[in-house]
């Protein structure tokens, strides 16, 4: 029985233990024993390497600013786990989330049984958010995002409206493949008979979306091939212009920074003109030009800080460190920039701070809370390779001394390498 909050957050944690579990056997049989909920549910599902989280929220803000009910389930997020799913930026209350686990409870039971496995984490959430968004709060129309996967992720049991691939780099290798192209097929698992695909993917990645996409006969929509794209910097403030076959948008603020960001709404342009024209969505020029100056997501080159200047960043891999760095140095000229960062034991950690290294006046690396964090102990070993790194034991200490000690400087924290280390440190500063 569960009854309170504590009971059904301890409920979903307990899953943890089940790892990562990349097939979809356990997950099949539950939404058949929940009632398909992803069969009540229009959906629009977004898999790729980095982006997803931005993608999302651009999708919802812009769908929220025409006035529909928008649901969203966003892998990770800060805070608690019922804070992944939403409807219009609202989480779900912690009474919704007690009420949808006590009511799926013995559906998920009834499968470990029947499978002698348990439910994985992921798994159990994924399933709250269909369930929630067929059975509990109906939506207009839910943005699903996918965990590292694709072909076997537990969120491609969907049929959405639209997929979406934001892009393919070298992550996760362990699960899915050791080549762009193998990732690449995997993260295409998620491609639908007859279900177009939108992707800002170019080169080996593209070419093996555009095969699995003519496999399954669905249309494919590049970024790169049919939409003109320009992003800059101003005052500041992000800015785009869009040009396709579908309209033109010029000079767009946009609510996130970033040049990565330009792709990111520009994908989720893209696939709002696909519904206006083929599904009849009603979702005006300026409705789309409201939600993509309001399209926030925390710790997405999030200047938390301002004296001295702190910028969070949840760059995990050596893409997104790249992108990173690039727009750290166009939005802080002549500033001099610190870096803490801490990575995954699974992470390219080397090559991450060699990219760091190439515009950080110095850089410290710490670890955290996960199990699964690198050690102080394994960037002891990599310091010999580099000539300004240094260790930080307590990142908790070291971040309130370097705060007192750099008011009224130049100088500027970047902090990143993992999702989980900064969201540990932005409820720190939130503290401080």
């Amino acid at each position: 029985m569960i009854a309170t909050y504590i009971e059904a957050k301890d409920y979903i944690i307990s899953r943890k233990q089940a790892g990562i579990r990349y097939d979809l056997t356990r997950m099949k049989l539950l939404i058949e024993k929940l009632g398909h909920p992803e069969r009540r549910v229009k959906t629009i599902h977004v898999a790729g390497t980095n982006g997803k989280g931005s993608t999302v929220t651009y999708l919802r803000s812009m769908l929220e600013e025409a006035g529909f009910f928008v649901g969203t389930f966003m892998t990770p997020v800060f805070g608690e786990e019922r804070e992944q799913i939403g409807i219009n930026n609202n989480p779900m209350s912690e009474e919704e989330f007690i009420e949808v686990i006590a009511e799926i409870k013995n559906a998920v039971e009834e499968t470990e049984r029947e499978v002698g496995e348990s439910i994985s984490e992921f798994e159990l959430m994924t399933a709250v958010a269909l369930y929630y968004f067929s059975f509990k709060k109906p939506v207009d129309i839910a943005v699903i995002e996918a965990g590292m996967g694709g072909r076997l992720d537990a969120t491609n049991v969907i049929t959405p409206l639209v997929s979406i691939i934001t892009n393919v780099g070298m992550d996760h290798q362990a699960f899915l493949g050791n080549t762009l192209e193998e990732i690449s097929r995997e993260k295409s698992g998620i491609i639908k008979q007859g279900v177009p695909v939108m992707t800002a993917c170019e080169g080996a990645a593209l070419q093996v979306l555009k095969e699995e996409a003519k496999k399954k006969k669905s249309t494919l929509y590049s970024l790169k091939e049919q939409v003109k794209v320009q992003t800059w910097i101003e005052n500041d403030v992000q800015m785009m212009t869009y040009e396709s076959t579908f309209g033109e948008l010029k000079e767009i603020p946009l609510g996130m920074v970033g040049s990565f960001q330009g792709k990111n709404a520009a994908l989720s342009v893209m696939v709002v003109n696909y519904l206006k024209q083929f599904y009849a969505l009603l979702v005006e020029d300026d409705k789309i030009l409201r939600g993509l100056e309001k399209g926030k997501l925390p710790g997405r080159l999030e200047e938390i800080n301002n004296n001295p200047v702190i910028v969070l960043d949840t760059a995990h891999n050596q893409e997104a460190i790249d992108e990173t760095m690039n727009t750290i140095v166009t939005l802080y000229k002549n500033k001099e920039i610190n870096v803490l960062f801490a990575s995954m034991k699974d992470k390219a950690a080397e090559e991450m701070l060699r990219s760091i290294e190439k515009t950080a006046h110095k850089m410290y690396v710490t670890s955290f809370s996960s199990p699964r964090s690198r050690t102080i102990e394994d960037y002891k070993q990599l310091s010999s390779k580099f000539d300004k790194l240094e260790t930080v034991d307590d990142s908790s200490s070291w971040l309130k001394d370097w705060i007192k000690e750099n008011k009224n400087t130049s100088k500027i924290l970047l902090i990143t390498g993992s999702h989980q280390f900064v969201g540990e440190i932005r409820t720190e500063l939130t503290l401080i």
